[in-house]
């Protein structure tokens, strides 16, 4: 059974994937954004997720050209 960070990381790798990266290109920039997310966190006094949400969401607009 995979842990729960496993499964985020799984997740947001997919959604690379999804936006065109190759599985490496993805693993590695879910792992980057995970541990971002983790930052972001600390140092805003926010939960993991809102960080990973606010993080997601750009990467969405940048994608999109935003």
């Amino acid at each position: 059974m995979d842990s729960p960070d496993e499964k985020k990381l799984d997740q947001v790798a997919s959604l690379f994937l999804r936006l065109g990266a190759d599985r490496s290109q993805a693993d590695l920039m879910a792992r980057q954004l995970l541990k971002r997310a983790k930052q972001i966190a600390d140092e805003r006094e926010i939960t993991e997720l809102e960080a990973l949400e606010n993080l997601l969401k750009q990467v969405i607009e940048a994608r999109q050209g935003s």
